[in-house]
Order: C-alpha cells, then sequence, then structure tokens
C-alpha cells in the first residue's frame, strides 16, 4: 500500500506541474483555451496572462510541496506534510469547481487528490 500511496501523490504532482506549465507558458495557446474552455481572444489580454501565470506558480507550490513531502521532509513529517498538500489541492479543485462552475475540476483534480490522500491514509 505504500508504494500505491506513493505512486498516487507523484501523479497529483505530475498533474500539478502540467498544470503550472500550461498556465504558466501556454497562456495563450490553441490547447490552453481548448483545456480551459475559454476564448482564445481572451487568453490574449495581458491581464489574464498575468492572472493565469500566478495561478500557475501556486500549482507549482502544490506540486513541488507534494515532492518535498515524499523525498525531503523528515521522517517524522512526511504523513502530516503529504495529508497537507493533498488537502491544500483537494480544497483547490473544490473552489476551482465551485468558483467557474466546471464541475469537471474535481474529477480532473479533485479525484486523483483524494484517491491519493485515501491510500497515504490507509498506510
Amino acid at each position: 500500500m505504500k508504494l500505491l500511496s506513493t505512486i498516487l501523490v507523484l501523479l497529483v504532482a505530475a498533474e500539478h506541474f502540467y498544470i503550472a506549465w500550461l498556465e504558466m507558458t501556454q497562456i495563450p495557446s490553441e490547447k490552453a483555451a481548448e483545456i480551459f474552455k475559454l476564448p482564445y481572444e481572451f487568453m490574449e489580454q495581458k491581464r489574464v496572462q498575468t492572472l493565469f501565470g500566478n495561478q500557475g506558480l501556486y500549482n507549482g507550490f502544490l506540486a513541488v510541496g507534494l515532492l518535498w513531502a515524499q523525498f525531503a521532509a523528515p521522517d517524522n513529517a512526511v504523513y502530516g506534510a503529504t495529508v497537507l498538500f493533498l488537502g491544500f489541492v483537494l480544497i483547490a479543485a473544490a473552489w476551482g469547481a465551485f468558483s467557474s462552475g466546471n464541475k469537471g475540476i474535481l474529477v480532473k483534480q479533485g479525484l486523483p487528490a483524494f484517491l491519493a490522500a485515501a491510500a497515504v491514509l490507509a498506510v
């Protein structure tokens, strides 16, 4: 179960690195417009690019936090730090789904984090 929980946590981290990359480097792009369901023209606005860039940075922080929790945290902090960062991901997914009206965020971001958290809690 420990190996499964580690793999799931790493998948969540990888997902958030991908989201960070999209938000920080791919706005505007047709791919990002399709993924985020926003008009390309909207993403051409400098203020929108700045907001996405900031949001991407936070997604990157979540990914780095998960990696730190798995590989660099002191032994007595691994469990707590992993649960903390997965909790942040779950809260971000819930808020993103609620604030944007896109319930798919709960499945795309929330479900992997929930599964990882369940596996971590079961160890």
